[in-house]
């Protein structure tokens, strides 16, 4: 199987831009294939810690999961946590000093069932940490920062303050606010998004979501609706000033020409020809 570097995944989305076509990069990391789990072996206890974190009313469980299925079937890249599992990218941990526990590991090298039994039936895989590897500086021609400079962007976060990074950074963004976890997104946030983005999506030059669980369904919308996305995640809380992530630490950190970069450490260099 191929696993797309990220200048693959962004030559794709600089074409899409310049020639106004759809786009949809969506990330599912190990809380989304705990998601599917839980669905799949029924595992209420599991669904309910995550729904209540994510926002997402038991009676949409379902509704949920078949959108999750029909957004990746059409999407241009989906993850897999295959890269964890093979000597080219770095192992998944929770922090510089903590492996995963083993039941995370055994529900990550489920993947492929999991994806199957809920037909995410897409060949075109990316690398779970593509949204962390996509503003690396000095690794690739372009990066997605710039990508994003002197175009129209919209960014789907609970963190609306890091409009202040960067419009002092010089980007032209809007935000569209959401409420975080425990926030109750499905109720509160969900029916506003979906109705922004049918009426906003080919406005902008393309979406940044940083939305947890249901932010798969926003890239999915964006895209169905004629837009173009990447996830980002918890890129958010990095421009807003917070550390990497501790899992990430040996391998990234901050960039010392520009703040809302990373850079590879001297163990992440180890692999920069595979990402």
């Amino acid at each position: 199987m191929k696993i797309y570097k990220v200048e693959e995944i962004l030559n794709r989305l600089e074409n899409c831009v310049v020639h106004k076509l759809p786009f949809s990069h969506m990330r599912f990391g190990d809380g989304g294939i705990k998601f599917l789990h839980a669905i799949l072996y029924e595992d209420p206890k599991q669904l309910s810690i995550i729904c209540k974190k994510e926002g997402i009313p038991f009676e949409r469980i379902g509704e949920v999961f078949n959108l999750w299925g029909y957004y990746s079937r059409r999407a241009d890249f989906i993850d897999t946590p295959e890269v964890y599992f093979q000597d080219t990218f770095w192992d998944r941990t929770r922090s510089e000093t903590k492996y995963i526990t083993k039941k995370t590991e055994q529900r990550l090298k489920m993947w492929k069932t999991l994806y199957g039994s809920a037909e995410m039936d897409n060949e075109n895989y990316c690398n779970p940490e593509s949204n962390y590897l996509m503003i690396l500086d000095n690794v690739y021609f372009t990066n997605i920062l710039d990508m994003m400079r002197d175009r129209k962007v919209c960014l789907i976060t609970a963190k609306p303050e890091v409009k202040f990074q960067l419009i002092s950074a010089g980007f032209n963004v809007d935000i569209l606010g959401i409420v975080g976890h425990y926030g109750n997104q499905y109720k509160n946030s969900f029916i506003n998004v979906m109705d922004n983005i049918k009426a906003h999506a080919t406005e902008y030059d393309f979406w940044l979501v940083a939305a947890g669980e249901l932010g798969r369904l926003y890239s999915g919308y964006i895209k169905e609706c004629g837009g173009r996305t990447i996830d980002i995640g918890f890129v958010v809380e990095f421009w807003r000033g917070e550390n990497v992530h501790p899992r990430l630490r040996t391998y990234l950190a901050r960039s010392e020409k520009n703040k809302l970069c990373l850079r590879l450490t001297d163990e992440g260099k180890k692999y920069e020809q595979y990402i």
